[in-house]
């Protein structure tokens, strides 16, 4: 009878042991997690947070904040707390978990409805960004499509274009930036949608690019609002929040009727160009009675996004790379006799030439370090309570890596104002350390990397095979000192193009 009584009483004997087991650790967690610090931070003003102090380079006054209260601190900015990271191996450790993958959610955002790529959240965001960039990849090996269609073609044939632009420009002071903006739109153009400013449909297209230089600047005035809402009711606020609308309403209107024109004149064994390649995904799912978040809104803001962000940054790297490369003749030089041992003078740059052209690569990743294009990186949320670096973390923290700060932290660069390609080399081979994150890290790094490379590589080695680049007579040097907007952009300068005599 004690033997039965025993064998009934003793599982749950042992189940109430797991559960206070459990109980205690759980105490114990809960206990040293509230017992963590939040990260230190400066001073807030009531309602306001930090906002007065902003000033227009934010990243520079979040990098001199980072000497006083380290690597990890916290600061308002209205309602809003936004931890600043300007640590490498921080960043790497925070954006490799899905706690840390959230987007938020701001007066801007919320136009977009939470569709997209870049500021999408949850299973959307998952299921369309595993497709993208399984497209991305596919299109940049030629696997996807035919290789006339592919990225280095469709790069080469730019090239090609802005090349031919730039000879009436020889010999005389030239502003360079927007035929480069040109020539970029044109490869996102083509690669997204089989249209650039040469084809029939020329003017829709300028009219687009028009809607989206426009829209990088009303962000910029807009802004405030994203920290504290009453901001949108402030007229000049007001006017361009309602213009963004507006602006997002006809290009998506535009997009629209690509789509459809596609859809139209579709050949599935075939695939022409990102749309494409999105609908026969679409229809697929659809016949297969599959879940997912495949539709024509999702696909029009994929659009919207792949469009501006892909022109805006490969622009902007490529206005760098010329300012430094005009300013530093020796670098300009090194990379020509390169071209001139690799390429030689009878074919044009091709992508397989990168790997046997290590100073020239070194170069590009010099250009993306000292520029930092999108210097503040984007964004991200805590979906949750979490604990980085010793500190406790509130859910719904805004995360900010400071990419700017990292790149040009003294400690890890020699003198960093200096443009020096060689710190990416050893012993005539790349050499990239792990704190050089142009493009950020982790779940949400950007997926137009490669293509941002392989765009570069293609137009400066072109350039410099047929071009000296100079500042011209009796002009002087232009700043290194960058503007802030979405992204940071050279301020305007002319360049002096001559033939190179081989």
């Amino acid at each position: 009878m004690d033997s039965l009584v025993l064998t009934l009483v003793l599982p749950s004997i042992r189940l109430l042991l797991l559960f206070f087991i459990v109980f205690l650790i759980a105490r114990l967690w809960f206990k040293v997690e509230t017992q963590l610090p939040l990260p230190p931070g400066p001073f807030s003003i009531p309602f306001l947070g930090f906002l007065p102090f902003v000033g227009q380079d934010f990243h520079i006054t979040l990098a001199h904040l980072s000497k006083r209260y380290g690597s990890v601190y916290q600061l308002f900015l209205g309602r809003n707390r936004i931890v600043v990271i300007s640590d490498s191996n921080i960043i790497r450790e925070a954006f490799r978990q899905p706690i840390f993958s959230g987007r938020p959610d701001t007066e801007l955002t919320k136009i977009l409805q939470g569709l997209g790529i870049v500021f999408s959240d949850g299973d959307l965001w998952k299921e369309q960004r595993s497709f993208l960039h399984g497209v991305l990849r596919q299109f940049g090996t030629n696997k996807l499509m035919n290789g006339r269609n592919g990225f280095e073609s469709k790069i080469k044939e730019q090239v090609t274009e802005f090349l031919n632009n730039l000879q009436s420009f020889e010999e005389k002071p030239c502003r360079i930036r927007p035929l480069l903006a040109s020539a970029v739109s044109n490869v996102v153009g083509s690669v997204l949608i089989s249209s650039t400013l040469k084809n029939e449909e020329k003017k829709s297209f300028e009219r687009l690019l028009s809607l989206m230089e426009e829209g990088f600047k009303l962000v910029t005035i807009a802004m405030p609002a994203n920290f504290l809402p009453l901001f949108r009711y402030m007229p000049c606020v007001n006017r361009a929040y309602q213009k963004i609308k507006a602006n997002r309403a006809e290009t998506c209107g535009y997009f629209k009727k690509i789509v459809t024109d596609h859809r139209k004149t579709l050949d599935p064994f075939n695939i022409r160009d990102i749309c494409d390649a999105y609908i026969v995904q679409q229809e697929k799912v659809q016949k297969d009675g599959k879940k997912s978040y495949f539709s024509d809104e999702q696909l029009i803001q994929i659009m919207n996004d792949v469009f501006s962000a892909g022109m805006e940054t490969v622009t902007s790297t490529l206005d760098w790379a010329i300012l430094f490369l005009m300013l530093y003749p020796k670098v300009q030089r090194n990379i020509q006799e390169e071209i001139d041992m690799v390429i030689g003078e009878q074919r044009e740059p091709s992508l397989s030439d990168l790997p046997k052209m290590p100073y020239t690569e070194a170069t590009i990743y010099e250009v993306l370090r000292r520029s930092t294009v999108i210097a503040l990186g984007n964004a991200h949320l805590t979906l949750n309570d979490t604990i980085l670096a010793g500190y406790r973390i509130p859910k719904n923290s805004q995360i900010l890596p400071n990419l700017y700060a990292i790149h040009m932290d003294p400690k890890l660069w020699k003198d960093p104002e200096l443009f020096d390609p060689n710190r990416f080399l050893r012993d005539g081979k790349i050499f990239k350390p792990n704190y050089f994150i142009p493009f950020s890290v982790g779940r949400r790094m950007c997926l137009g990397d490669t293509l941002t490379r392989m765009e570069v590589f293609l137009f400066l080695t072109g350039l410099l095979k047929k071009y000296n680049l100079q500042v011209p007579p009796n002009e002087e040097m232009p700043s290194t000192k960058g503007t802030t907007a979405v992204s940071t952009v050279p301020k305007p300068y002319n360049v002096y193009i001559t033939l190179r005599r081989v």
